[in-house]
Parts: structure tokens; sequence; C-alpha cells
């Protein structure tokens, strides 16, 4: 999968964003922007980038995450290699934007999804987030919000859009790779009628329920509250079997990204 993946995304690059001057997250895209105003070898500012990155990382965190991001990025600057004579004539730059996203997201994607990454600022933001409790999202945020600083400096705002734009493409489909569309929402009802709400979400939604004996902090009453994990188009059906049991309840939503256990997905199967 790993390899898949990396051969997706050096297509992107070579066919889609080269031709544009569009900039890559990360490490590779320091190597693009050298690429296009030096003439050096992405390739090779990969590899030797990540050689200290590597070296830190095998040090400081999970060894088979390690292994596999090794094969992830060596692979990718072979394909990289490899791949340069392929190109997709588009005049359209909307077009290279869109679908340069696209595929990138697709490659990226599948290889996050085995628990591997091609290098570079993936292993530097998990050492800072195990060393210094720093947030993986806000690292690497920060990391190509520096490459978009360095597209505008180079050639101006539009690039920078342009490279921003493809980014966002990208983190959405990559998103959608790794975790399928079958979104969840975590649901707490508070509610004087536990039983009757309880009883109508498992006949109604076909889904169980947990109570959780909680405490009103402002009156000290005892409220209970239902927890449940159930489909985004059961929402408002959930809504509609509250409001006619209990008006005073209350209700709140959370967005769920993945489930594990009895009902969703074995954990068992899904290591397989």
């Amino acid at each position: 999968m790993t390899i898949v993946g990396t051969l997706i995304v050096s297509i992107s690059i070579n066919a889609l964003y080269l031709p544009r001057n569009i900039l890559s997250g990360g490490i590779t895209g320091i190597g693009i922007l050298l690429n296009l105003e030096l003439g050096v070898s992405i390739p090779l500012v990969v590899v030797l980038s990540n050689i200290p990155i590597f070296i830190i990382g095998y040090k400081r965190i999970n060894r088979e995450f390690i292994f596999y991001s090794l094969i992830g990025m060596l692979s990718m600057t072979f394909f990289l290699s490899v791949t340069q004579g392929i190109s997709f004539h588009s005049e359209n730059l909307l077009t290279a934007i869109l679908f340069g996203g696209i595929i990138n997201g697709i490659g990226y994607g599948l290889v996050f999804r085995v628990n591997s990454s091609t290098g570079g600022s993936d292993i530097i933001s998990k050492v800072l987030n195990k060393e210094y409790s720093y947030s993986i999202a806000t690292f690497n945020f920060g990391f190509n919000l520096l490459i978009i600083g360095l597209a505008t400096f180079v050639y101006g705002i539009d690039i920078a859009v342009e490279t921003l734009t493809t980014m966002y493409v990208s983190s959405i489909i990559a998103r959608f790779v790794l975790e399928g569309s079958n979104y969840k929402r975590t649901i707490f009802v508070i509610t004087k009628k536990k039983e009757e709400v309880a009883k109508e979400i498992n006949n109604q939604l076909v889904r169980g329920c947990t109570i959780i004996e909680g405490t009103g902090s402002y009156t000290g009453d005892k409220r209970d509250i239902l927890y449940a994990v159930i489909s985004v188009n059961q929402v408002s059906k959930l809504k509609m079997i509250v409001s006619n049991i209990d008006k005073e309840a209350f209700i709140n939503v959370m967005e769920t990204k993945v489930v594990f256990g009895n009902g969703f997905i074995n954990l068992s199967d899904k290591e397989k």
C-alpha cells in the first residue's frame, strides 16, 4: 500500500505540480522549490533531508512506523525519478489544481491508511508530539505555512494561493481515503425520562446506548446521561425521538471519525 501510494503521489508531482510551479507539502515541497529555482534533484533533496530525521526518529518513536516510513521515503525518491517523463497536458489551471490535489490526496491517503509515511515532517511531528506534546496537526500546518510563505516570496501571491488550494484538496481526499465516508456521531442526551428515550433509541435507531450517572453542577440534581454512537443520517431522527418524549432534554452531538467495537468495525479484523 505504501509503495502504490508513493507512486501515485510522485505522478501528481511530476505530471501536474511541477509544470504549474505548484508546491507540495512537507520536505517534498522544499525539494520542488529548490528544483524549480536551482535545478536541484527532488529525490536528492528528499533523501539528504531525511537522513538526520530518520536517525532522530529511530531513537525516539515507534520502530515499526520508522520502518514503513523508510520504505515510503525510498519508494518516493525512486518513483519521483522514474515518473519524470509523465505529463498530463491541460491548458486550464483549475484542472491542474483540483486533479493534482485529488491524485496527491489519494496517494497520501493510501500511505497513511497503513500507519506509514514518506518521512520528513511526518516523523518530526511525531517526535515533537511524543517529547513535548505538540499537536501533530499544528506542526504540519506550521511547516506547510512556511512553504506557502516561501512560495509567496519567490513566485508571488498567485502561486501561493494555488499551492494552498492544492494542499487543501489533497488533505480532504487523503482524509476520505483514510477514514472513509462512514462518519458517525457521538451523542449525549441528558433527560429525566432515560428509560423511555433509551428504549426508542434501541427500537427505532437499532442502536444500543449506555446510561451514565451524572449530577448537575448548578442544581445538584441527579441527571442521567445517555451515551450512544449513531450514523449521521440518524441525528434528525434522534432529535425527533427525544423531543417527543422529553421537550426539556439536552442533546449534545459530536463528530466521530472512527468507531471500533461491537456493531461497528471489529478491531482485530481492522488490524489484519
